[in-house]
């Protein structure tokens, strides 16, 4: 059997130990601070993750994300190729990044030098922690022994399985990274309605419900992960922050009393920080599958 790797990108938010674990590599993608460029490092090596919402919070810094750049997924195939590794890129959702495009046209560059390798990108259609325990998966089928082919088709055939919920402290950021309008996230804001968010079938953030102040979005978010993780007699629940250690502590325990949860925590990285501010909280599980596509705009 030939060998393969297994990529992702930033946005997936995988800590180190689960990359480490699983010899994962990922493409960084990027983002700037007043037009400086920084990779977008999911180990926070240059910058802190203070640092980081420090200066997604600064009104006086403009901040804005980018996708991976040719260069980085060039320096970061070859050497696998060389070696005779094909490639899996299981992606952040086209609807969201552009990243996997591009990833197509390197692949298409590197093959004409490399003709004998598989070089293939899967659409995951999830995005953060919900792409990233995807990932995860598939490494543990990898391990089975499974094709790139077979790891692939399941990608395709299980991705709706990995449920996103969770809200937002302000819709500001989201409002500036063009996910919601200017007026909705101004009315919103000054009434202090917090949106409920789960990632659609395509990966959209998709508003399915709105409550006024944060403790009851806590509460509406409870019920919906209980329900996508009925029947489930020990769940794994991943609990993501930025910035919002009081709703990591209020899930965790609710989910470990009354779901018989295990729960694992993690920080919201720079791609979805950006996008989502401080104060974001994502939960992230296995259960049901998602059916809700949000309206075409």
């Amino acid at each position: 059997m030939k060998k393969y790797q297994i990529f992702t990108d930033s946005s997936s938010d995988l800590p180190k130990e689960f990359r480490d674990k699983y010899a994962l590599d990922y493409f960084r993608m990027a983002f700037t601070v007043d037009g400086k460029e920084i990779k977008a490092d999911l180990d926070f090596k240059e910058y802190t993750y203070e640092g980081l919402y420090d200066w997604i919070k600064d009104p006086n810094v403009e901040i804005k994300t980018s996708l991976v750049k040719m260069s980085e997924f060039i320096d970061r195939l070859t050497p696998y190729l060389e070696k005779g590794i094909d490639i899996l890129y299981i992606a952040c959702t086209t609807v969201l990044s552009g990243t996997l495009n591009f990833f197509r046209i390197a692949a298409q560059e590197l093959k004409e030098k490399y003709p004998e390798r598989k070089i293939i990108g899967v659409d995951s259609s999830r995005a953060g922690m919900t792409l990233g325990l995807l990932v995860m998966d598939a490494c543990e089928l990898q391990n089975q022994g499974k094709t790139l082919e077979e790891v692939a088709e399941f990608v395709e055939k299980e991705k709706q399985k990995y449920n996103l919920c969770g809200t937002v402290e302000t819709l500001k950021y989201l409002k500036n990274a063009g996910r919601v309008s200017g007026a909705a996230a101004f009315f919103a804001n000054m009434f202090g309605i917090k949106p409920l968010i789960i990632a659609d079938t395509k990966g959209h953030n998709y508003v399915v419900g709105k409550v006024k102040g944060m403790q009851a979005a806590y509460a509406r978010l409870f019920d919906i992960v209980k329900e996508t993780v009925e029947g489930q007699k020990e769940p794994v629940i991943y609990v993501g922050q930025g910035f919002n250690q009081e709703a990591v502590d209020y899930f965790s325990k609710r989910f470990k009393e009354e779901l018989n949860a295990r729960i694992i925590t993690y920080y919201v990285g720079p791609i979805i920080g950006i996008s989502c501010g401080p104060g974001v909280i994502h939960i992230v599980c296995k259960g049901k599958e998602v059916t809700i596509t949000a309206p075409e705009e």
